[in-house]
């Protein structure tokens, strides 16, 4: 799972850095990210080659689907931070839930955050990044070192175990991705086209 984490993390740097300035690839980025965890999280039975090339397949999908659909940009975004803000929750929550229930709730805060993302104008394509890219570096580094977050090394839930180290690493870089991103509200109208 070496390049699973390696793959992770890369996808988050590049969310922090370009999620406004290349946000259609950001949106195939985090669309992915999303696909990509998820899948992996509902398979988790199957064998490890299994698992991991169907949900490779599944979060190129979302990825090349999430591309095309740029007319929804500011919708999917939002879709986007639904769908992570839901996972973070309940990877900070220290309830067990099934998992269909929550990919019941993590649906249902994408879709949400999704309908009114239109409303939440640039913030939402910041926050959609930043949150997503953050999620993925913690994710990958969870896959990366293991034992370091307490888990074993066939982790494969789209939850992360946030210990306390691994929970401000999570908070640094969301903080530093949004530092980031506030040059793009300076720029605004020039990256996106609505």
């Amino acid at each position: 799972m070496f390049i699973i984490g390696i793959l992770l993390i890369a996808a988050g740097i590049f969310l922090l850095v370009y999620g406004g300035l290349l946000f259609r690839f950001a949106l195939a980025t985090g669309l992915f990210v999303l696909g990509f965890s998820l899948s992996s999280w509902l398979l988790s039975a199957q064998p490890d080659a299994t698992r991991v090339l169907i949900s490779l397949a599944v979060g190129g999908v979302v990825a090349l689907l999430g591309y095309s659909l740029v007319r929804l940009v500011l919708h999917i975004a939002g879709g986007i931070l639904g769908a992570v803000v839901v996972l973070v929750v309940l990877s900070i929550l220290p309830i067990s839930m099934p998992s269909v229930l929550s990919l019941i709730l993590i649906l249902a805060g994408a879709g949400a955050v999704g309908f009114f993302g239109n409303r939440l104008g640039d913030w939402v394509i910041i926050l959609a990044t930043t949150l997503s890219g953050s999620y993925a570096i913690v994710a990958g580094l969870t896959r990366l070192f293991p034992a370091s977050i307490g888990v074993t090394d066939t982790y494969s839930s789209a939850l992360i175990p946030f210990t306390g180290p691994a929970f401000a690493v999570f908070l640094t870089v969301l903080a530093i991705g949004v530092l980031a991103q506030q040059r793009f509200l300076a720029m605004k109208g020039r990256f996106v086209n609505r």
